[in-house]
């Protein structure tokens, strides 16, 4: 894929501008308002509202809640400084495409191995989630089959399901996660509702923050946080939305406000039910299923699993359409093969990326299975921490990019934003590294995120200092 493919460039443009980009992406074939539901649907609303407490319940307990605020707030910071490159640039390399631009190209690359090893594990995490709910449905009706064979059938079917439809082109892709991310939702909030009555809110541990530690809270932020990662991934679409100055940067805020109000609120109500059923939790069951059995709707519960699984393959569909075009920007920058850059011609996808990305959550999601022998839940939530750090890194990165342009801009406020946002980020990222062992789930996990990430970066710079040599040859 060359520059005009994906809209990047390995030369930084000026600070206040650059131009529009060619490509070989179709144009302006995504509405606005598709463009909202889209980047929702990728955020996975109806899994988060019924979802979440369930995972923070494992990791936090009572405080829960405010871990969720702390990180609705730091992602609605790094929304504020992607907006303003949005308004700047457009590119298909997201993140990794305005931290090139905004501080140079290894900046840009190691925010591009940071995107990369997060996406994978985005697919993983995603695959996993949706599997707890599929089998959670087959075991409400009496089919037991969730052995580690039937697992990974169930998954790579998934997977390569989804790569079929993401490479029949973006509408299809837009249309299809649009629809079926959101078609739970009125089922999910009957449930939601009926098991809120039948066993009351509970406010008070909450407000006292009954065993909280600092340890196992900043855990927690991170795994909230890791709810926002990827929500400016369709910002890699923008060639192919409509008017994307002006929708990209409206939609930003838009999304992490709402997902925030989502998050904070469905924790809030939903984690007394999961504290109490944490074992059920740790078994198996998933949170919908355990809130329908709590009220009375069990029902509803199994139906609900499989819409639930449904609506999580529109995340992976989502998931999938930005990471193939970051995967291909970073392949025409050197940090993964240039074969990989390619656009299919008929369907005008980056569909051997996207295969590529497949193949790789595929083969990391059988080793958790069968090496490291994870029960399907661990799994997710062990993915969840690799999502989260990855993402961390990343958008670290962008905070210090922000913090160099408020500098070079002398912009007082977007510079406190920055600078708010980029020692939030690093601080909460390092406290749960140091003191790791008070959660349940980091054990290394943080650590070989970090390596994998450390190992792309220098691959990429080795390459890219390999064909430095070749082109003066």
């Amino acid at each position: 894929m060359t520059t005009s493919d994906t809209g990047s460039s390995t030369s930084a443009p000026s600070a206040t501008t650059s131009e529009e980009p060619q490509t070989q992406l179709r144009r302006g074939v995504i509405s606005p308002a598709k463009a909202f539901f889209f980047a929702l649907s990728g955020l996975a609303i109806p899994s988060v509202v019924s979802g979440e407490g369930g995972k923070m319940a494992l990791i936090s307990g009572w405080s829960s809640w405010l871990a969720m605020l702390v990180g609705s707030l730091m992602a609605l910071l790094i929304a504020v400084i992607i907006v303003r490159f949005t308004r700047r640039h457009l590119a298909t390399g997201s993140l990794m495409s305005y931290v090139q631009r905004e501080t140079g190209p290894r900046a840009g690359a190691l925010t591009g191995a940071a995107l990369l090893v997060g996406y994978v594990a985005a697919l993983v995490l995603t695959t996993a989630i949706a599997l707890v709910f599929l089998f959670s449905f087959l075991k409400g009706i009496g089919v037991d089959a969730d052995s580690a064979g039937w697992l990974t059938l169930a998954g790579l079917l998934l997977l390569t399901f989804a790569q079929i439809l993401t490479w029949r082109g973006i509408r299809l892709s837009v249309n299809a996660a649009v629809v079926l991310g959101w078609s739970s939702l009125p089922f999910v909030l009957v449930i939601m509702v009926a098991a809120i009555s039948r066993h009351g809110i509970e406010l008070g541990p909450q407000l006292s923050l009954d065993g909280f530690t600092a340890g196992a809270f900043a855990q927690a932020v991170i795994l909230a946080f890791g709810i926002y990662s990827g929500f400016e991934g369709f910002s890699a679409l923008a060639m192919e939305t409509r008017d994307p100055r002006r929708t990209i940067p409206k939609l930003l805020v838009t999304v992490v406000v709402v997902l925030g109000v989502v998050s904070v609120g469905g924790v809030t109500l939903t984690i007394p039910i999961m504290m109490e059923n944490s074992e059920d939790l740790i078994a198996g069951s998933s949170p919908l299923a355990i809130l329908a059995e709590t009220g009375g709707v069990t029902f509803l519960g199994s139906v609900l699993d499989l819409l639930m699984f449904v609506t999580l393959l529109s995340v992976i569909l989502v998931y999938l359409n930005e990471a193939g075009r970051i995967a291909a920007t970073a392949a025409e920058e050197g940090l993964l093969p240039r074969a990989l850059a390619r656009v299919d011609g008929k369907q005008r996808t980056p569909a051997r990326a996207m295969l590529f990305l497949v193949v790789l959550a595929a083969a990391i999601f059988i080793a958790f299975l069968f090496i490291a022998q994870k029960p399907i839940f661990t799994i997710f939530l062990s993915a969840a921490v690799m999502v989260s750090y990855s993402w961390f890194t990343a958008y670290i990165l962008i905070a210090l990019a922000g913090l160099r342009d408020a500098v070079r801009s002398r912009s007082l406020l977007f510079g406190a934003v920055a600078l708010l946002s980029a020692a939030a980020t690093t601080g909460t990222a390092v406290y749960s590294l140091i003191d790791q062992y008070s959660g349940s789930t980091m054990t290394a996990l943080p650590w070989i995120t970090l390596g994998a990430i450390a190992a792309l970066w220098c691959a990429s710079l080795l390459n890219t200092a390999r064909q430095r040599r070749l082109a003066l040859d």
